[in-house]
């Protein structure tokens, strides 16, 4: 393997979310072959639960399913059904504890040995505590469904280890939703908010008090010093400095702060350092930027309730004027055109496919 594609492979996963959303697919009769292809994978990369993938293949996966499954809240549905058990070491670990604020800390303490693109900060807050979900290596606005899965299985975990229906009091999202909104606030019972500065999840010291019905402080002292050695193990995410901007410029787009000087200060480099890493890696800030915005707005289109002003605003657009001249340079099209275009292909799509089922069953 060459130095690119070991940096285009790190960082690895367990492959937990693509397993399940393979296991999805093939029960709605999709095939699987072609998809794993498209996200750079093959189905024998499933054969042992021992062979890792990586991160960003992973995120294609869900992203590709919930395409083929037209299933925008794909990734929530799929954490609804998975057994949190998958995680293997990660979750027995963090069930051993006593209370929900120290599965918590553990979980987000060895969160690498399942996922080495992802980092969770625990923050105070004045009644509770805040976890700050982040990406390594990954870059965040190519997963939506992955991180909507990542949540929402964790919430999952813990409501399992604690008998109980956990509510956290509060969450927020990056990317831009306006469907299925019903779907996550009865899921995670409490309000959820899209198109935030930050994937966030807040719960009330109330609930971390909370105690575990699988607490086991044997098997706790027994873990630890093996989640540990194999924490260091998995500390190996490079990616790119590409990744690392996109990431932060995501952030601050909608505030209209994705200015080079910003993103630079944030990721600790000099502009004059950042420009220089960028253009090792072939590209510049405002490709980059670029880039992401068009990214972005072809995600955002197919969001029939955000309208074509909050999508100007959440690419940090001064007004639509600006949005469209770029939409068009991207696509060719106006916004406007290319969303109806969508619904054309989405209504011409689903009665190829009904005529393909009807050829099947005769």
């Amino acid at each position: 393997m060459t130095e690119e594609q070991t940096r285009q492979a790190l960082p690895t996963v367990a492959g937990i979310a693509a397993r399940l959303a393979i296991n999805a697919l093939r029960a709605h009769n999709v095939a699987i072959a072609p998809m794993l292809r498209h996200a750079g994978l093959a189905e024998h990369d499933f054969d042992s639960r021992q062979h890792r993938i990586s991160a960003a293949s992973q995120a294609k996966v869900l992203e590709y399913a919930a395409e083929a499954t037209d299933d925008s809240a794909f990734g929530l549905h799929l954490a609804e059904e998975a057994n949190p058990r998958e995680a293997g070491l990660l979750f027995y670990v963090a069930s051993a504890a006593s209370n929900i604020g120290e599965a918590l800390a553990l979980f987000a303490r060895y969160s690498r040995i399942a996922n080495e693109a992802a980092r969770i900060k625990l923050v105070r807050a004045p009644e509770g505590v805040v976890a700050e979900f982040s990406f390594v290596g990954l870059s965040r606005h190519r997963a939506k469904q992955v991180t909507e899965f990542g949540v929402a299985v964790t919430i999952t975990a813990l409501r399992e280890i604690a008998g109980r229906n956990i509510r956290p009091t509060q969450l927020s999202f990056i990317h831009a939703r306006n469907s299925d909104l019903s779907a996550f606030e009865r899921f995670f019972g409490c309000p959820v908010e899209f198109g935030a500065s930050g994937d966030q999840l807040a719960f009330s010291d109330k609930t971390l008090a909370l105690p575990l019905v699988t607490e086991d402080r044997h098997l706790l002292e027994t873990l630890r010093p093996i989640c540990d050695a194999a924490a260091k193990e998995r500390n190996t995410a490079i990616g790119s400095l590409r990744a690392a901007v996109e990431n932060e410029a995501q952030k601050l787009l909608p505030h209209g702060k994705a200015k080079r000087p910003i993103v630079a200060k944030s990721l600790g480099h000099s502009e004059r350092t950042l420009t220089r890493k960028l253009s090792d890696e072939g590209t510049t800030y405002e490709q980059v930027l670029d880039r992401l915005r068009q990214s972005l707005a072809l995600q955002y289109i197919k969001e029939q309730g955000v309208s074509l002003s909050q999508i100007a605003w959440l690419l940090g657009y001064e007004g639509s004027a600006s949005f469209n001249h770029a939409f068009r340079r991207w696509t060719g099209h106006s916004p406007s055109t290319a969303r109806s275009e969508k619904l054309l292909a989405v209504e011409e799509g689903g009665r190829a496919q009904r005529e393909a089922d009807r050829s099947r069953r005769a």
